[in-house]
Order: C-alpha cells, then structure tokens, then sequence
C-alpha cells in the first residue's frame, strides 16, 4: 500500500514537473515571438522613415534645380535682350543662340533628374530586399523556437515514462526524471541562448546597414 501510495506521490510530482516546464517552455516563446514583432514593427517604422526622407530629398532636389533652370534661363533671356539692345545685332541669331542654350539645359537638368530618381529607386530597392530577407530569417527561427519546442516536450514526456515503466525503485524513478528534466531544459535553454545570439546579430547589421543608408543619404 505504502508502495502504490509512493508511486501515486511520485507520478503526480512529474505531471506537475510537466505542466511546469511546459508552461515555462509556451511563456519563454510567448517572449522570444514578442520581441521579434517588436524587431520586426522597429525595423518596418525605420524603413518607412527612410522611404519618407528620401521622397523629400527627391522633391527637393526637383525643386531646386527647376528653380535654378529658370533662374538661369531668365539671367540667359536678360543678357541676350541687353545684348540686343547695345550692340544691335540680328535678332535672328541670337533666338537661335538662346534656344539651343534652353535646349541643353533643359537636357542636363532631365539627365540629373533621371539619374536621381534611379539612384533613389535602387536605394528602396535595396531597402524592401532587406526587409523581405530579416522577414524570412524571422520566420524561420519562429519556425524553429516551436519546432525544438513540440520535440523537447515529446522528449520530456517519453523520457519519463520509459524511466517510470523500466525503473525499478522509487528512488532510481526520481533521480532518472530529475536527471532527463535537467538535460532537456539545459539543451533548450542552449537552443534559446543560440536563437537571441542570431536575433542580435540581425539587430547589429539592421543597424549598420541603415546607418549606412542614411550617411550616404546626407
């Protein structure tokens, strides 16, 4: 009776020791998921305020040089007409003087422009394969985390009831369970401890690269 009595205490010890673990293993994901959408809602935040400054900088810059093409053309337009005015020359020639001058100005300034805005779009390009590329890292390591996750519990589980149905005392019972508990929580813990030094390091070069955008942009 005492005996029946130990196994009841002992089986009702490792179902507690279970549930615990489990409990620990579904709250230390629950964890690792919050942090990485918090990653992935900074990252994103980032991304859409470089996409942000760099429309501006392109509007700017537009702006800018149309101004100066129309300050130019005008500073052009008042010398020519000065000219005109002092030294009477044929008014045919210099029209055709100007309007070849306007012509290749407005050529360079389309030029700039379109280099401009291809720099800019292979800058977004560039950005949006990042995001894309830190999006499936994160996904695959969600993927892994429950993955490890579903097989140590499987492992637990097992584990303990070979040791209970092949044990021969109670005592052998205990420490075996203890023992398989200790190894598989130590061998996630290592797991975990692999996953947050990744997620880091995605963190570090996230960093680098948008300083580096941002440098190149000012």
């Amino acid at each position: 009776m005492i005996i029946i009595i130990m196994i009841i205490i002992i089986m009702i010890i490792i179902i507690m020791i279970i549930i615990i673990m489990i409990i620990m293993i579904i709250m230390i994901i629950i964890i690792i998921i919050i942090i990485i959408i918090i990653i992935i809602i900074i990252i994103i935040i980032i991304i859409i305020i470089i996409i942000i400054i760099i429309i501006i900088v392109v509007v700017v810059v537009v702006v800018v040089v149309v101004v100066v093409v129309v300050v130019i053309i005008i500073i052009i337009i008042i010398i020519i007409i000065t000219t005109i005015i002092i030294i009477n020359i044929n008014i045919n020639i210099i029209l055709n003087i100007l309007i070849i001058l306007i012509i290749l100005i407005i050529f360079i300034i389309f030029i700039i422009l379109i280099i401009i805005i291809i720099i800019y779009i292979i800058i977004i390009i560039i950005i949006i394969i990042i995001i894309i590329i830190i999006i499936i890292i994160i996904i695959i390591i969600i993927i892994i985390i429950i993955t490890t996750t579903i097989i140590i519990i499987i492992i637990i589980i097992i584990t303990i009831i070979i040791t209970i149905s092949s044990s021969s005392t109670t005592t052998t019972t205990i420490i075996n369970t203890i023992t398989t508990t200790t190894t598989t929580t130590s061998i996630y813990i290592i797991s975990i401890m692999i996953i947050i030094i990744i997620i880091i390091i995605l963190i570090l070069m996230i960093t680098i690269i948008t300083i580096i955008i941002i440098s190149n942009l000012d």
